[in-house]
């Protein structure tokens, strides 16, 4: 007994990076004895080996096998549906301009018929002016109108050529595939049995991408995880449950094996003028072992390929089961999902290096990333509903605390000016001296206090005869190898904060040294 035209529900999609995993369910009555379930209408690019069946209730399983069809059927697709619709309202509107045309046909022969009448006695002359004055005022206007309805009718008929040439690039059928898996199975009597399938498809996926909101400085960030879902099946996935996967099914599951990696010295290099002995530059010796551990050596140029061993890393995969079921139509649309979200506690901070961006930038430091279980991607941040910028993010890469900049602040206002001595030179027997000063001023316009990292620098001398002397810091960190100075600046509501920085290079007085 074959059970055809019965209906079959997807009920849940596992999708993975590239692929998805679909499983249907289908109700049905049985006969006692041999049935066999038919799921048609499906995707015709199953991977066969994909295939699996089970019978719920109601039997017990035989046999599932998948297996495509071809059939012709007219080519409707939403285009054509909508160029249709385009035509009929094109065709309305033709219509309604030329009933407007046999309108003003009419009612001009009927003034014209009028007027002949009107040119008899027993009118009066006042009577015949304002006659004569409403039929060439009238006259008038139904020339106008004339010329305004030509010229619609025009416009839509070449509207309606276009529409139909359009159409007719279209084809009339097409040959289209569909799948079907044919569960047999065995009940021992008449009732109900439930059949569920499941199968992978290629044409799906999901990427994780991120966002970091923050409504206002010192309140915590949230974060949330999101997925953009794109199938093109064939098949609209309506209530479906869906997981997201990290896994790909279709990387195998075979581990690598190393073999041994045998070299030998270059052969040296023989004359080619030598007839009775082969040619061999550049020759490597290659060995291999084989089942029965018996060495082989072949003689073949030397390669890159040769000389290293490729290998397919596998990981355990993370699944996020969505808290409510979807729809999913097959398209190239994305479908976006918030997979988790996570309120945190931030450090926030202003960074800030004024010798080559006056800007303050407002820096999240966020601790904990190991529990958060999040994917890489990249990540649109805002504060509160004003979108700030976009970055990566890869915690693979991120050690326990990780730093996000949150975009610039101008309420935050930094300045770095020239200091008195920038130009001050001098002479010291054999060398120069040149002095450099700069003053740096942050300003904290903002209701809050705020904290700040300032980053500026000295030169570093990579030459014995070059010396460089920080004269003023102002209780900045030095870094003596880099020659970075940090300020860590707490800077009150209102308040500002000066740094000077001060510096004296000594060089040999025939050299040259560019400094800003």
């Amino acid at each position: 007994m074959s059970i055809k035209g019965m209906s079959s529900a997807v009920e849940d999609v596992k999708i993975f990076l590239q692929g998805a995993e679909i499983k249907r369910r289908m109700v049905l009555d049985t006969a006692e004895g041999k049935n066999v379930a038919v799921f048609d209408g499906l995707p015709h690019d199953i991977r066969q080996e994909s295939v699996s069946a089970s019978v719920e209730k109601g039997g017990t399983l035989v046999s599932a096998d998948f297996e495509t069809d071809s059939f012709r059927e007219p080519f409707i697709s939403k285009e054509i549906k909508e160029l249709e619709e385009k035509l009929e309202k094109v065709k309305d509107e033709i219509r309604a301009v030329k009933n407007k045309r046999t309108l003003l046909q009419s009612e001009e022969k009927f003034l014209d018929s009028n007027r002949k009448i009107s040119g008899k006695e027993g009118f009066a002359i006042k009577d015949l002016k304002e006659i004569e004055k409403y039929y060439n005022n009238r006259k008038e206007e139904i020339g106008s109108s004339w010329i305004e309805t030509e010229k619609k009718l025009e416009d839509l008929e070449k509207e309606k050529e276009r529409i139909v040439k359009e159409l007719g690039a279209f084809p009339t059928n097409v040959v289209r595939y569909a799948g079907r898996i044919n569960v047999e199975f065995y009940s021992e009597s008449k009732g109900k049995a439930e059949i569920t399938v499941s199968y992978y498809v290629n044409n799906a996926w999901w990427r994780p991408f991120h966002e970091i909101r923050m409504n206002e400085v010192g309140a915590p960030v949230a974060l949330s995880m999101k997925g953009r879902i794109v199938q093109n099946t064939g098949e609209d996935w309506k209530d479906v449950n869906v997981k997201l996967s990290t896994g790909n099914p279709m990387l195998g599951n075979q581990q690598p094996t190393l073999y041994p990696w045998y070299i030998d010295m270059a052969m040296p290099q023989i004359d080619r003028s030598t007839k009775d002995i082969a040619y061999c530059e550049e020759m490597v010796c290659a060995c291999s072992v084989d089942e029965d551990s018996n060495m082989k050596k072949t003689m073949r140029p030397a390669s890159p390929a040769q000389m290293m061993t490729q290998t397919t890393e596998s990981y355990a995969a993370t699944e996020f089961a969505l808290p409510a079921p979807l729809n999913i139509p097959s398209s190239n649309k994305p479908s976006k999902v918030e997979i988790l979200k996570h309120v945190l506690e931030a450090n926030l901070y202003y960074y800030c290096v004024s010798k080559i961006d006056a800007d303050a930038f407002l820096i999240a430091e966020i601790k904990g990333w190991g529990s958060l279980n999040l994917l890489a991607g990249e990540v649109s941040i805002f504060q509160g509903n004003e979108y700030v910028g976009k970055t990566h993010l890869d915690p693979a890469k991120a050690d326990d605390s990780m730093e996000i900049s949150l975009g610039r602040d101008r309420a935050i206002i930094v300045t770095r000016e020239k200091g008195n001595n920038l130009t001050s030179k001098g002479m010291i027997g054999k060398n120069k001296k040149v002095l450099r000063e700069w003053v740096i001023t942050v300003k904290n316009t903002r209701s809050k206090s705020v904290k700040m990292k300032l980053i500026d620098q000295i030169p570093v001398s990579t030459n014995s005869d070059l010396i460089v002397e920080a004269i003023e810091t102002s209780g900045a960190e030095l870094n003596k190898d880099t020659g970075i100075l940090t300020w860590s600046l707490d800077i009150p509501t209102g308040g500002s904060v000066k740094k000077v920085l001060k510096y004296e290079v000594t060089y040999p007085k025939n050299g040259t040294v560019y400094l800003e």
